[in-house]
């Protein structure tokens, strides 16, 4: 058994950490705070989209219906079997199933927050995204820094104890940490040079969450070596969603990318834009991004450390250009934390970031500011002031978010251009 840990311990910590008793106990004091801060919030806390995606989950259980017809019916399947689980393990989750399936959502919300087990369910809810954050935070160590590692337990402590990712998917409770994992397998498997599976599993990753297509011509550039890999290897990246498209049309008749591209969420992609003349336009986010993916397809061969700053540079050029919802910000943070270990400058920015990211929230009202915390006391939260009116008594609250808005903009623009000359100098320009 000693022999097993052993083995198991340098599989999952590396051999550099694992063999040294300073960086070993380390590594558990931030892994033990990092784990006690996640347990403190793992019950509390929560906003309306948790329930619903248990509320989808609940009713593929219900009805059979495993939702091909939907873009992220991979990502409800998962749900659907760790629900499943727990409906057999713990019987909160059968006392809580009928409030799933109540199709009314203030209803559903209501009644969920005002439920005994309401802390037990929510606890049981956000674990999953715990075993996939715990997942993270050890597949993290193996993305950069080899043979430095006081590095690697720089970039360990800098994600543990990232404050986006402690939002995000613990008190907003959105999933899109298990889309993150996928994506980090793909990047660990790229580094590898293992370049099919690599390609493979970002398409699952894809499936999972719209997200990582983004970086997908950033692993076709990096990984490719002949104009025959650019066909395969493209194809094979977007192979997982036109799978689901040929499911979904001819199992029911319907497309889902089609009207994927007709949504709200694809017009955030295109909501900023610079209007010339009659129709004609320009879409911000739309030509920065073919700026970065030309950028980077001139430096491809400069090694995998590049390949991660440009991929930060994506997701930053994303929420700082395009319509912002505070789970997107969580795709850039595997990539940040690695910079921030080699330099702490573009740390401290990220700082800013999130004092101005916690003002962004207000956007969207009561929904992300004092229903978060209705599990407490639903009563009280449901009826007390909110943040909106109070602002509006001084100043126009859209005014005063569109500040905060612009500052928050203004420095992500600014890491970008810091992450650049950080790609300079790694290709040693």
């Amino acid at each position: 058994m000693k022999l097993f840990l052993n083995k198991l311990g340098r599989i999952i910590v590396s051999d550099d950490i694992f063999d040294n008793k300073v960086y070993l106990r380390r590594l558990y004091k931030y892994f033990l705070s990092g784990l006690l801060v996640r347990l403190v919030f793992l019950p509390f806390f929560f906003q309306r989209d948790l329930l619903s995606t248990y509320q989808r989950a609940a009713e593929t259980i219900s009805t059979g219906n495993i939702g091909f017809d939907n873009l992220q019916f991979l990502t409800n399947m998962i749900h659907t079997s760790y629900l499943l689980v727990t409906k057999f393990i713990f019987s909160a989750v059968n006392d809580i199933f009928p409030v799933l399936l109540e199709k009314d959502t203030w209803i559903s919300w209501l009644t969920f927050n005002n439920s005994y087990n309401v802390f037990t369910m929510l606890a049981l809810f956000k674990a999953l995204y715990l075993i996939f954050d715990i997942a993270c935070v050890f597949l993290i160590l193996r993305l950069a820094f080899d043979n430095e590692p006081e590095n690697k337990l720089r970039v360990f402590k800098l994600w543990i104890f990232n404050p986006v990712l402690i939002y995000v998917v613990y008190i907003f409770a959105r999933h899109d940490i298990i889309g993150v994992f996928i994506t980090m397998v793909a990047l660990l498997l790229a580094k590898k040079d293992r370049k099919y599976w690599s390609i493979l599993v970002l398409a699952f990753a894809i499936a999972l969450r719209f997200f990582p297509i983004m970086i997908l011509p950033l692993f076709v550039f990096y990984l490719a070596r002949t104009k025959k890999d650019y066909i395969i290897f493209s194809s094979m990246g977007v192979s997982a969603v036109l799978s689901v498209e040929f499911l979904s049309y001819f199992g029911f008749g319907k497309s889902v990318i089609i009207p994927l591209l007709n949504t709200q969420h694809f017009n955030y992609i295109l909501s900023s834009n610079l209007e010339l003349i009659i129709h004609d336009r320009i879409f911000i986010f739309v030509a920065v991004y073919v700026i970065i993916i030309l950028s980077y397809f001139h430096v491809r061969k400069a090694g995998f450390e590049v390949l991660l700053n440009y991929s930060a540079i994506v997701y930053l050029a994303y929420v700082s250009l395009c319509y912002f919802h505070p789970q997107y910000f969580l795709w850039a943070i595997p990539f940040l934390v690695i910079i921030f270990a080699r330099n702490r400058l573009i740390m401290y920015y990220h700082w800013i970031q999130f004092a101005m990211f916690l003002v962004i929230l207000i956007y969207w009202g009561d929904l992300v500011t004092k229903f978060v915390l209705a599990p407490i006391d639903h009563k009280y939260f449901v009826y007390i002031t909110g943040i909106i009116p109070l602002i509006e008594r001084f100043y126009d609250s859209a005014k005063f978010v569109n500040i905060f808005r612009s500052i928050f903009t203004g420095v992500s623009l600014w890491m970008i251009y810091l992450i650049y000359k950080d790609s300079k100098n790694l290709m040693g320009d």
